[in-house]
């Protein structure tokens, strides 16, 4: 049984990173591997309450809390830090580095040379591993957010309710956040659905929290007020939704991996943010390929219609491995926590990857 003294740290900037890692974390510490939650407190004050109060309710008093602005510029607390993306802020925090996906979206981003900056990456299926391998550094583990949905530990409550008082189709809506999302274009003919369909509506937590997102905050307050789901569990909405209704987010993928109907919204000038590094998606990245197979409306009149029983919906089980999710057996976080003790165990051996190393030195 390996046993390091230091813990494994977990960085984050927003809660949702929780979910992404929690399933990591119980495994780790099956296995006696000390962990800690590493805040960053230097990122947007709002970010940094909307973290601290999230886990505060958590009440983990076996995951120690870390701040970014006390570790920076010390001797490293940790063996390994475990982070969704590289910023600045993560280096010389740690002797080694384990990247945990948090999404498909934005390949520009996702995909990005920074990636070199990881000695482990850890991925859902070979669709993200060949894209960014470097070495060797890139492995398949599964999805481990997802294991609560297929070992079916979440809140059923929300899906029993709505399926004792049936009466419509519940369309579950989740936009993305910035230029790339339909909420401006939608909003109102989303609402004008209502007669027809239960809405629920969940607001991404950039949405959420971030200041410029104000106007879309105030749309959603005009429209959506009643309809408003965001703090719900993603696997309880997902179990609850006949159909997901989404734009250029992450969430699509979300979708997807559940099996579930997915149509993307669209509207005119949408094609124009593709083009010219002006978001960080293009007309390359996974969440817009997807477009090519995915029933898609434009317009009111259009949904109305991909709503009518006779929409063709692709069957997508091949996807769902090779992009989504490889196994899709729960047990993602096993194996995300096995290769990360692994690279524990071999931080104890000569460094072979001189490929990464090379790469580290010249872009790091």
């Amino acid at each position: 049984m390996t046993i390091t003294r230091k813990p494994v740290g977990f960085y984050m900037e927003t809660s949702f990173h929780f979910e992404v890692y929690k399933n990591v974390i119980a495994a780790l510490q099956a296995q006696n591997i000390p962990c800690a939650l590493v805040i960053s407190d230097v990122i947007e004050a709002t970010f940094v309450s909307e973290m601290v109060g999230y886990l505060q309710k958590l009440q983990r008093t076996d995951l120690p809390l870390l701040r970014v602005s006390v570790l920076t510029g010390k001797p490293s607390q940790l063996s390994c830090l475990v982070s969704p993306y590289y910023t600045p802020l993560l280096n010389n925090l740690a002797p080694l580095n384990v990247r945990a996906l948090y999404g498909l979206a934005k390949d520009r981003w996702g995909h990005a040379w920074w990636n070199a900056f990881y000695d482990c990456v850890l991925c859902y299926a070979e669709h993200t591993r060949q894209r960014i391998d470097i070495g060797g550094n890139a492995v398949v583990v599964g999805n481990p957010r997802f294991d609560d949905w297929h070992n079916a530990k979440y809140d059923r409550s929300l899906a029993e309710l709505l399926n004792r008082r049936k009466k419509r189709p519940t369309l579950l809506y989740a936009p993305t956040f910035g230029e790339l999302s339909s909420l401006p274009h939608w909003a109102e003919s989303l609402n004008a659905l209502q007669n027809d369909v239960t809405l629920l509506v969940k607001l991404h937590h950039g949405t959420l929290i971030r200041s410029e997102e104000a106007p879309s905050r105030a749309l959603v307050q005009k429209y959506f007020r009643k309809n408003l789901v965001s703090h719900a569990s993603t696997f309880s909405l997902l179990e609850a939704a006949d159909m997901v209704v989404t734009d250029n987010s992450g969430f699509i993928f979300d979708a997807i991996h559940a099996d579930k109907k997915t149509l993307l919204l669209g509207w005119k000038g949408l094609g124009n943010l593709l083009h010219d590094n002006r978001t960080l998606s293009d007309v390359y990245s996974t969440d817009q390929t997807v477009r090519e197979f995915l029933p898609q409306a434009a317009s009111l009149p259009e949904l109305r219609r991909a709503l009518s029983e006779e929409t063709l919906w692709p069957e997508l089980s091949d996807y769902r491995r090779n992009v989504c999710d490889a196994f899709q057996d729960g047990n993602a976080g096993k194996r995300a926590a096995n290769e990360i003790i692994r690279l524990l165990d071999d931080a104890q051996r000569p460094q072979r990857n001189f490929l990464l190393q090379s790469l580290r030195e010249r872009l790091f």
